[in-house]
């Protein structure tokens, strides 16, 4: 029978041993006993007449809900909406400031975002209760691809179909709806907040004063000097056709490529002189020379511009088993024997390689400024010829040692043709915006040699025709398929290329040092997030804020015949017809609605790329600006994945916009992510995907378990990693709600009935020993709080509830409880405990189990409108070292007589621990044996001296090292009779009262 079906009977049934938390097995062992013989069962008939002078414990509070849903609705306005709106009046209180990094308004929630709103709201409600007054407004990412494609998806329209209004008209849409849904469902997680308050949350489409904020933001930042607009490459998405940053790609293994080994022809006239030297001496002057360079993107090959070498490496002129003549890096020779055939030996160099003469080395400055042709740059072109050149990103571990460079196509060429001053005018860039190759190619070859690549994927049949026309071209030395790993579109899930296009730049390199010595004033949580922040930072030098795209901000340029117009005056004109009309009206509009009075008369035009996402986001710490404080926000906590994203956006736009170097938080708290049973990752495709909505409200293998069930496995993981969460992970957290409630519901029966101040009464030390324990609890959960280690909190409380109440204390005081007078100083004492121990717990556990609390403080007739209103400061004056060492001594003696009773137990001696009774050689404690008694689980304690070992029927011995001093046990059976009323082996006689319970019964 359990704890829970015993307190649904009838109190005349309760047996004061059977009260205890499925109390002990003891009393289940107890009633065994009893029920298998008659003489047991009159007796069993005598108590009953006791059975209504027990103080049995009595409660309303049930052990479970019927509908654990429905009964957590009774709490949901008042802990959550309605107790927003009147803690954050308390003007008195410090302002404590969480900012919400907006989710993407696209679906419903996933377990992710039930882990990330749920921290987070344990930390509010934590400094909530602590006494603070939180400033918590929730937010959504309104903005960007995914939204868009979803919502022509829908209408079964391409953007290229449709107007930008009427994109516009769409995306909003499908935003506001799911908008709608997660709203809905962050209620279902018990997320304090002023839900439906008009300034309660944010979101970064339709809030007009949000958008503006932005473009003021971005106006600041043009004031600055950081925002440049300038053709260069950057990483865009075909798939989605718009430009990326950096923080929107995801990095995939195992892409497949073709890789090409091709041979760029180098005419004797354009060599430079070591080069010219070497080939007169050794080939007489005949023969093609060609350079061999090696590429992953053989698409990228019309546009080359130059080809890279490093200035200290060594390079040979080498022919080839097919009689090529070709110009390689030495220690690239011998792994390029395995791709190109064998390398005719011409010489043997010691100690290198047997491939080459020394006289054929030449290092790569020697080699520098030799020009070359290609395929798409041929004898021909009235172009300048391209030629090679130095730089330090040249390597000797893949390849051939020189390296094509295309800076239309890569970073790294774009930048090293910078540093060496190369940097043309014009990039070769011949890949439209859907990714295929442009009719540019055909008037840069001879022929038509070129129309086959015209209009085809650069990333598919594009690649295919290319090798083709490399091999047909006899310009293609060698092919390898590899595997690597490539960039996607994080959203689209598709590669990416590498394009210039004309685009917006905010400069992050002008303020990297001072996100650096910014971030010596934030915290981090874990302590690892700050190198990833820092290493994302540092590596760029240039953030892409400019989308090709109808859905978002529009960056408020115009255009006239000389560039872009970007000044304060032409911004501030924009930004107050946005700000008069709306947004909407920069599509809807006319070119001279936004022209300012002084660029009248000029050919001006609009650009409609809008701004990056991550700006968008990034730029929400603006709406803490009127909070007036530094840092605006005390605590940012996302996802791992929002170091290249959130908490950099938002870093560099505050950096960016100010003088200061202050951040925008105080403290960055980052979680992993939340993956199955079995670590996989979750994902409807492979069927193992788990909503929270699901464990909340019930559906599949889950039976409704409610928010605070959620909310306390969240509690406890280690969500500074990858967390798993299933079946198994639900049940545990469901048994552990289930031993919190147990308890905290025992509290509850015994002390409904009667309250008393720990001032009032005498305290025992095993009360003492409690009240030490609640402190040490207390101190140990706020320094967890503070430090946001949850599941320490959680494990301690557990721990304390079911091992030092349940298993210890109150199997120490239920004869007291039900059998002492209702003004025995003894059981006052242990009311007051009870009472003390019930309002710390509670208050403890209310960031984690709000509803709990609530139902709890409402059941206890709490004075405040919340638990949350009445402050928790941890009692720690209990604290007493000196009490735990001596309760420790006694609770190691109570492990060691309980082995000795389980010895009897075993051997059918007895049933139960009250048939016995124990001799010790010293007598720990206070010296009150009554107390003593109850603490070992025995009917008495005598002196070892007094002890007549012969008449007892059987014994048990044993010994104890406690502080040096071995103590001595022998266990006997009871001498005394079992009294009919408290169950314990001390009355005089047969079916007579103990003395206390017949002084008991005499007072009632």
């Amino acid at each position: 029978m359990t704890y829970g079906a015993l307190f649904r009977l009838p109190a005349v049934s309760l047996r004061p041993s059977l009260q205890h938390l499925a109390a002990s097995s003891s009393c289940r062992s107890r009633l065994r006993y009893a029920s298998t013989t008659s003489q047991a069962a009159e007796k069993i008939d005598s108590r009953k007449a006791f059975s209504h002078t027990l103080l049995l414990p009595k409660t309303n509070f049930p052990l479970k809900h019927k509908d654990v849903v429905e009964a957590e609705k009774k709490y949901r306005l008042k802990t959550s909406d309605l107790l927003y709106k009147e803690q954050i009046n308390r003007k008195d209180n410090p302002l404590f400031v969480l900012h919400d990094g907006p989710p993407y308004a696209n679906g419903n929630l996933h377990m992710g975002h039930a882990l990330n709103k749920v921290l987070k709201d344990i930390i509010n409600r934590y400094n909530l209760i602590r006494g603070k007054r939180v400033h918590y407004v929730p937010g959504w990412d309104c903005h960007g691809l995914p939204i868009e494609h979803k919502a022509l998806a829908a209408i079964g329209k391409s953007h290229t179909a449709l107007n930008p209004t009427q994109v516009r008209s769409e995306a909003r849409k499908v935003a506001l709806d799911a908008i709608d849904v997660q709203k809905s469902e962050m209620k279902a997680l018990g997320v304090m907040a002023d839900w439906d308050g008009e300034n309660g949350t944010y979101r970064t489409l339709a809030d007009h004063d949000f958008e503006i904020r932005q473009l003021k933001l971005f106006k600041t930042m043009v004031e600055r000097g950081c925002i440049t607009h300038r053709l260069r490459p950057t990483y865009y998405s075909p798939s989605s056709r718009t430009a990326l940053a950096e923080a929107e790609l995801s990095y995939k293994d195992g892409h497949k490529s073709r890789s090409v080994y091709v041979g760029f022809p180098v005419a004797e006239e354009d060599m430079s002189e070591g080069l010219a030297e070497v080939y007169r001496r050794e080939c007489g002057g005949k023969g093609k020379l060609e350079l061999a360079i090696w590429t992953t993107t053989p698409w990228t090959l019309p546009a080359n511009m130059g080809v890279a070498v490093h200035n200290e490496m060594e390079y040979a002129v080498v022919k080839s088993s097919t009689n090529r003549i070709l110009v390689i890096g030495v220690d690239r020779l011998e792994p390029m024997e395995e791709i190109l055939g064998r390398l005719d030996i011409i010489g043997r160099l010691p100690g290198k390689c047997n491939y080459v003469d020394i006289k054929l080395i030449l290092i790569g400055s020697q080699l520098v400024g030799t020009r070359y042709t290609h395929l798409f740059h041929p004898p021909s072109s009235s172009q300048p010829k391209p030629s090679i050149f130095a730089a330090g990103h040249v390597t000797s571990q893949a390849g051939t040692g020189l390296v094509h460079s295309a800076p239309a196509h890569g970073h790294e060429d774009y930048e090293a043709f910078i540093a060496v001053g190369m940097l043309p005018e014009e990039l070769r860039c011949p890949v439209d915006d859907d990714g295929r190759f442009t009719s540019d190619l055909e008037s840069w070859v001879e022929g038509d040699i070129a129309s086959s690549l015209v209009g085809k994927e650069v990333l598919g049949k594009g690649t295919d025709a290319m090798v083709d026309l490399l091999s047909r071209s006899d310009v293609l030395l060698a092919e390898q398929k590899i595997e690597h790993r490539y960039p996607y579109d994080w959203k689209s899930k598709k590669p990416i290329i590498v394009r210039a296009t004309p685009q917006w730049f905010a400069d992050v390199e002008g303020v990297k040092s001072s996100a650096v010595e910014a971030m010596d004033r934030v915290h981090f949580h874990p302590a690892i997030s700050r190198k990833r922040l820092e290493a994302f930072i540092t590596s760029r030098s240039e953030w892409c804020i400019s989308r090709q795209r109808s859905w978002g901000v529009p960056i408020p340029a115009l255009f006239g015949p000389d560039g872009p117009i970007m000044d304060s005056t032409t911004l501030d004109h924009i930004i107050g017809v946005l700000d008069k009309k709306g947004v909407d009206n920069w599509w809807e509009g006319k070119d001279e609605d936004f022209v300012p009075p002084h660029l009248q008369g000029q050919n001006i035009t609009r650009s409609f790329d809008t701004l990056d996402v991550w700006f968008d986001s990034g730029s929400s710490w603006t709406l803490l600006e009127g909070l007036s404080r530094q840092p605006l926000a005390d605590v940012y906590l996302e996802g791992s994945d929002q170091h290249r994203g959130w908490f950099q956006s938002s870093m560099l736009t505050k950096l960016i916009s100010s003088t200061e170097k202050i951040p925008p938080y105080g403290t960055v708290i980052t979680h992993g992510f939340v993956m199955d049973e079995q670590g996989d990752k979750m994902s409807k495709s492979a069927g193992n995907g788990l909503s929270p909505m699901e464990i909340i409200h019930g559906k599949k293998q889950f039976t409704p378990r409610g928010a605070d069930i959620l909310r306390l496995w969240t509690a406890s993981v280690d969500y500074t990693n990858d967390v798993s969460i299933g079946p198994t992970s639900i049940s545990n957290a469901t048994e552990a709600m289930r031993k919190l409630r147990n308890t905290l519901r025992y509290l509850i029966a015994n002390t409904s009935a009667q309250h008393e101040a720990l001032s009032d009464v005498s305290l025992r030390p095993i009360d003492r020993y409690i009240l030490h324990e609640m402190s040490h609890l207390e101190s140990v959960a706020q320094e967890a709080y503070d430090s946001h280690i949850f599941n320490r909190v959680l494990h301690s409380a557990t721990t304390f509830a079911t091992s030092t109440l349940s298993a210890f204390y109150f199997d120490i005081i239920k004869d007291t409880m039900y059998c002492d007078d209702l003004e025995s100083p003894t059981r006052k004492a242990i009311v007051a405990v009870l009472y003390h121990v019930l309002g710390r717990m509670t208050s403890l556990l209310a960031p984690i189990t709000p509803h709990l609390a609530e139902e709890i403080y409402e059941n206890i007739g709490g004075k405040e409108a919340s638990v949350f209103l009445e402050p928790w400061i941890p009692d720690l004056s209990w604290l007493n070292p000196t009490v735990k060492s001596k309760m420790s001594q006694i609770i190691s003696l109570r492990a060691e007589v309980q082995k000795l009773v389980e010895n009897a137990r075993a051997e059918k001696r007895i049933k139960v621990g009250n048939q016995t009774e124990v001799y010790l050689s010293k007598i720990l404690g206070s010296g009150n044996i009554g107390t003593l008694s109850a603490m070992l689980g025995v009917s008495s304690v005598g002196d070892l001296s007094s002890a007549d070992k012969r008449a007892m029927a059987w014994t048990y011995e044993s010994s104890l090292e406690v502080e040096n001093e071995t103590i001595s046990l022998l266990l006997g059976p009871a001498t005394r009779s079992q009294c009919p009323r408290c169950w314990l082996y001390n009355a005089e006689k047969e079916n007579s009262l103990c003395s206390r319970c017949e002084e008991v019964i005499n007072v009632t």
